[in-house]
This record gives C-alpha cells, sequence and structure tokens, in this order.
C-alpha cells in the first residue's frame, strides 16, 4: 500500500495525518489522489490545488509523477514565514 501523509492545514480539514491507499499497479500522483479522496470520503478538491506541493519518497513531484504500490506520498500546504 502506498501511504499519504497530510500536513498543517490540509491534515486538519481532512481530519487524519495519514490514509493508506492500495495500488494495484503504478499510477500518475493525479489519479493517486483521486483514489485516496475516494478512500476517506474526502473532496477531491482537498488534495489537489495549484497551490498545493507534494512529495513522493521525499522528492519533490508534479502530478504527472508515478506512484507505486510501495510509495510514501507527501501533500504540503503552502508554505509561509521566514527566518
Amino acid at each position: 500500500m502506498a501511504k499519504l501523509l497530510l500536513f498543517a492545514s490540509i491534515r486538519e480539514r481532512a481530519g487524519v495525518d495519514s490514509l493508506s491507499v492500495p495500488l494495484d499497479e503504478s499510477v500518475k500522483l493525479d489519479l493517486f489522489l483521486q483514489k485516496a479522496a475516494q478512500n476517506a470520503a474526502l473532496l477531491p478538491s482537498l488534495l489537489k490545488s495549484p497551490s498545493l506541493l507534494y512529495a513522493i519518497n521525499g522528492e519533490m513531484s508534479g502530478l504527472d509523477s508515478q506512484v507505486c504500490d510501495s510509495d510514501e506520498v507527501a501533500v504540503l500546504p503552502p508554505l509561509s514565514g521566514g527566518v
């Protein structure tokens, strides 16, 4: 199973910090997010927005990147602040 990690405001709105998503085959991140939203009864728009950032196994990724069954996908809201 691939694992979806949610952070900050996304985690708060979803009410969970992670989800496990079963995959039979490698899929694009866009489809993975749709599957994750269906499995958790979340609004797909919560996980897909132009302002969100995505990382697969710690590497920044786009919606056309591939997600495999053992991957860890992080959804990060826009970052702000600084030093």
